[in-house]
């Protein structure tokens, strides 16, 4: 490492060699890689016969890591956290973390970097946060407590002198404390969830204020709308993340006023990863894929979900629009989100924005996935017989290719009401439904609203 610090090198313990737990898509080339180790000592370290036989959870000891001992798992960095926050809640010095971590600054490290990290149990107990302020020092911090000023210096495995206005401080989780945040006095967390962002997934944003707050941001270029959420405990922004944005840092801006006149404002690069998606051929009627006719239905449908409405009309989980199960293999797909797309052996011109469901079940009924109100309801050039749904707070889902529409503009469905059927209008190979979900202006995965309750 490029600096230095008076913390101590993390004890070899009863000198057993540490554990690496598999992360899904890991295999064994890549884990040694990470540590730096040839794969033969890999395999030979902990007697491998079948390379096939490891998967995502399983334990690995790995040679070569002198001074660490325990369970070593790849955890990704949150919003706010930072080189020494990291060391200090984890127990590390430098020359450890160097060991797992073979980075040379401390700016190589941002919200949603993967970074192996011993999960100690003196780790485990380290759970509350407390941020030092300009007018505090280790001292007042620990007076205005009633902790051991030896003691937070000792689980923070630092110095007392080392300590800046603005640095985490962590206690053990019996503590009670005057909790905070690197943020503000005012916030007590900031999340992102989930990290690293991935290519055409929903995003959201929570802050965890004392007190009511006048929130914005923005994620690259697009615009955070804050809400508050039902039990008040904390306010929160959603939105995607265009399938086709280019992976790498993009830039969180967050900002805001408390009722005491207190500001805040913090910066922070988010990391954004590709999200793996597949490529596909279609033949389609030529006029369907001009430029023109395109863009017209482009700029149709921005104007349609451009409002964000303020009250949130969704209270769960999605449902799939149409009937039939995942588990009996009643609800099929014909093409997945994300799909890079060329027509008519023509180059890839963009992505599918949505789930295909092929017709497998004789039923044709579509169903709105959850409560909204119906914002439009007719043909289009492309997607042909139209709907969609406001669901509130800058969320709309869409349904087209039907054969017949069943609702009207203005209505406020229920989840499980009908509201068309499946059919093969606008631009098709065959019946079936494309289904897709906006938030915040991007089309994402419908499947995260299906696995996930937002916010």
């Amino acid at each position: 490492m490029l600096f230095s610090s008076p913390m101590v090198v993390l004890a070899q313990g009863n000198g057993d060699l540490p554990i690496y737990i598999v992360q899904p898509g890991e295999n064994l080339t890549e884990i040694a890689d990470k540590f730096h180790i040839t794969l033969e000592k890999l395999i030979q370290a902990n007697n491998i016969v079948d390379v096939n036989l490891i998967s995502a959870g399983t334990e690995l000891v790995i040679p070569g890591l002198e001074g660490v001992n325990g369970i070593l798992t790849a955890e990704s960095t949150g919003f706010g956290e930072n080189y020494h926050s990291i060391l200090r809640k984890y127990g590390l010095s430098e020359q450890t973390f160097s060991l797992l971590n073979p980075i040379t600054s401390p700016s190589e490290i941002y919200a949603g970097s993967t970074l192996v990290l011993p999960q100690t149990v003196d780790q485990k107990a380290i759970k509350n946060e407390s941020v030092l302020n300009s007018q505090d020092s280790l001292f007042t911090m620990t007076v205005k407590n009633g902790r051991n000023y030896w003691a937070l210096s000792g689980i923070n495995k630092l110095s007392p002198s080392s300590f800046f206005p603005g640095d985490a401080l962590f206690y053990l989780s019996e503590s009670e404390v005057e909790s905070g945040s690197p943020f503000s006095n005012q916030i007590t967390k900031i999340e992102v969830i989930p990290l690293p962002v991935v290519q055409g997934h929903t995003i959201v944003v929570r802050i965890y204020t004392k007190e009511p707050a006048i929130l914005s941001g923005t994620f690259g270029d697009k615009v955070l709308n804050f809400f508050h959420n039902q039990n008040l405990s904390f306010y929160y922004a959603l939105t995607g993340i265009s399938a086709i944005a280019n992976p790498g840092l993009v830039s969180l801006q967050l900002s805001g006023s408390f009722e005491n006149g207190e500001n805040f404002s913090v910066e922070q690069n988010i990391l954004l990863v590709s999200g793996g998606y597949r490529k596909e051929e279609l033949s389609v009627e030529q006029t369907t894929i001009e430029q023109a006719v395109i863009q017209t239905e482009n700029d149709q449908i921005q104007q349609i979900l451009n409002p964000v409405s303020p009250n949130k009309l969704w209270t769960d989980k999605f449902r799939f629009p149409i009937d039939g199960s995942l588990t009996d293999d009643t609800i099929g797909f014909s093409s997945y989100f994300g799909n890079r797309r060329s027509y008519n052996n023509g180059s890839l011109t963009g992505f599918h924005g949505g789930l295909d469901f092929k017709v497998v079940l004789m039923s044709l009924n579509i169903y709105a996935p959850a409560s909204g109100r119906v914002v439009f309801a007719g043909p289009m050039a492309i997607r042909g017989n139209t709907t969609f749904i406001d669901h509130g707070q800058g969320v709309y889902s869409g349904y087209a290719h039907q054969s017949e529409i069943k609702v009207a503009v203005g209505e406020i469905v229920q989840a499980g009401q009908i509201i068309g059927t499946i059919g093969s209008t606008g631009r098709v190979t065959g019946p079936h439904l494309h289904w897709d979900i906006w938030v915040n202006g991007y089309q994402v995965d419908p499947f995260d609203w299906i696995d996930n309750t937002y916010p």
